[in-house]
């Protein structure tokens, strides 16, 4: 990398349905990272004006939903239409990005912008793998399997490839937190993940549930939901929470033996990861070099990794259970025919990395 890259001052801004985490760089080198929960668009300009007294020369933004847009994507008059449309895309993410974007072109005005996708990762997916079973002229007009945690998972399987000292792995990463995915990396490419169109489907979420029959939306439409009661539903109002009336899952994990709809909860999400781990398996014909955990859930609960692993021993896995219990970041004993991983991922630094593979500094 140029010696002028390196002493350039980065501010990536990742944002979530309820907060924003955000790193300031030198070049690669992290100097400041941070957390503030937002409630509304004031507490956002709050947030941002927080920043202003840094003046960062590039302003990295994290844009879930990017559909077939490519990383990174200059900010200028000519994207912020595209941009805007896409904050309809994804209701939790894509809106809340689009205000910040907002803002940051008036509050830093000086700053070169750009937006990073989540989905970008996901487009060497085959057409196989992405085409919902309708019309291929819908296919043709977008409505198709997208794919999402992007970023993280570039950075994991970054991560990965140093561990495995192998530059194109086969993996199965999983990404556990408020939100939950699954994908597959078949010779250093995503070639499936469970989320979608929408990061509504695959595994069991917080808020989200997944996986649903098409029929129980027409159902809910037949009795009387209207469009916005529906997001509200699939966005917010289902998954472990509302299946097992618990929103933290180590509070789930607490309670399940006591609590039936905790127990059930907590099953659902185990099978549901048991179900899209079997089948990337097959995918990859069995040739596995690791299965990667990550995301809050994935990085801080040793029960939930020591019962998948567990139901996974018919495959040749075996644990180290007190590696399992430090959390190390390698948590497979020797005898194990696939390492097993509990990497922390690294969203704002892979969103930095993007942006320096794919263009060189203003």
């Amino acid at each position: 990398m140029t010696r002028s890259f390196q002493k350039k001052l980065f501010l990536c801004l990742n944002y979530g349905s309820s907060n924003l985490k955000y790193a300031f760089f030198r070049g690669f080198e992290e100097i400041e990272e941070g957390k503030r929960l937002l409630e509304g668009e004031g507490s956002l300009r709050e947030a941002l004006m927080s920043l202003k007294d840094r003046r960062p020369h590039v302003i990295l933004h994290r844009v879930v939903h990017g559909m077939d847009l490519r990383s990174p994507l200059k900010v200028d008059k000519e994207s912020l239409p595209l941009l805007e449309k896409l904050s309809k895309m994804d209701p939790l993410h894509n809106a809340l990005a689009l205000k910040g974007i907002d803002l940051c072109l008036e509050l830093f005005p000086e700053s070169f912008q750009y937006a990073v996708f989540d989905t970008d990762f996901h487009k060497s997916m085959p057409e196989y793998a992405r085409a919902y079973g309708l019309d291929y002229k819908l296919y043709l007009q977008g409505i198709k399997r997208y794919g999402f945690h992007g970023l993280s998972y570039s950075y994991l399987l970054r991560r990965s490839k140093e561990l495995l000292r192998e530059e194109k792995p086969n993996l199965i990463m999983l990404h556990l937190g408020a939100g939950c995915s699954a994908c597959v990396v078949k010779k250093g490419i995503s070639v499936d993940t469970s989320m979608g169109y929408s990061p509504v489907e695959g595994l069991l979420m917080q808020t989200r549930p997944g996986d649903i029959d098409a029929g129980v939306l027409l159902e809910l439409l037949r009795s009387g939901a209207t469009y916005e009661e529906l997001e509200r539903i699939l966005y917010r109002a289902s998954g472990f929470r509302a299946l097992g009336g618990v929103s933290d899952f180590q509070e789930l994990l607490k309670k399940r033996h006591e609590d039936g709809r905790a127990e059930l909860a907590y099953e659902v999400f185990l099978y549901r990861l048991l179900k899209y781990v079997g089948f990337y398996w097959f995918v990859l014909e069995g040739q596995l070099d690791a299965l990667v955990f990550s995301g809050g859930i994935g990085e801080n609960s040793p029960q939930l990794r020591k019962d998948l692993c567990n139901r996974l021993t018919f495959l040749g896995l075996r644990l180290d259970p007190r590696a399992n219990e430090e959390n190390r970041e390698v948590i497979s004993s020797d005898e194990s025919t696939f390492k097993v991983f509990v990497i922390k991922t690294k969203e704002e630094l892979e969103m930095l990395h993007i942006y320096a593979e794919a263009t060189t500094s203003e």
